[in-house]
């Protein structure tokens, strides 16, 4: 008889914050305790201490993981070969979409929001520091290759890219009553970004 393969320490460690994401989204991260992680995850109690030590140190993981995926995707995306609108929109969607997604397709949004901010803040900071240097990067390339002119307006690279994600930010939360649904989202931030592609002399993908 063919024995069972025990999974990897990486394959456990990836089942718990797997695990871990889903509850958090669906019962919230207080409601959420580390036996109910184990039971998702398919692995013992023990084999989450194994891991981590505490819930805290799960939803850091899970958080410095997402953010690792984030700026993954804005770096892919700068390499792209195709015109400085579409890259610009995949590398804005690639953050702000991605997480405009994430937070509104969960039930308990504020309570995820407020446990990033006691648990995650150092976290979250230094990925939108890194992010805005994968931006301001992209912008000064594009600068060099003559897709943009920043002389139009008088700002360096990493100004242009500070104001384009505070802007990218500002149209998820403008109304906290109301925030628009994803599709709409999406097209503002489209909207968005040729409006900025436009202000700084470059073409827009279809011209």
């Amino acid at each position: 008889m063919a024995l069972r393969e025990t999974p990897a320490p990486r394959e456990k460690r990836e089942a718990i914050l797997a695990a871990a994401l889903m509850l958090f989204g669906h019962y919230g991260y207080r409601r959420t305790s580390i036996d109910d992680i184990a039971q998702e995850a398919r692995v013992a109690k023990g084999t989450v201490y194994l891991y981590f030590k505490s819930k805290e140190e799960i939803f850091r993981a899970l958080s410095q993981q997402l953010l690792d995926q984030v700026l993954a995707t804005a770096e892919a995306a700068c390499q792209a070969n195709t015109s400085i609108e579409e890259r610009l929109r995949r590398v804005i969607e690639a953050k702000f979409g991605y997480f405009f997604e994430l937070m509104h397709r969960s039930a308990h949004v504020r309570e995820l929001i407020d446990a990033k901010n006691q648990l995650c803040a150092d976290l979250f900071a230094q990925a939108d520091r890194r992010y805005l240097r994968v931006l301001a990067g992209m912008i000064s390339e594009a600068v060099e290759q003559r897709e943009l002119r920043l002389d139009r307006v008088g700002l360096e690279p990493e100004a242009v890219a500070d104001l384009l994600a505070r802007s990218a930010s500002g149209i998820g939360t403008y109304s906290a009553t109301s925030p628009p649904s994803l599709p709409v989202f999406r097209r503002q931030l489209g909207a968005l970004v040729r409006v900025f592609v436009v202000g700084l002399g470059g073409s827009l993908a279809e011209e």
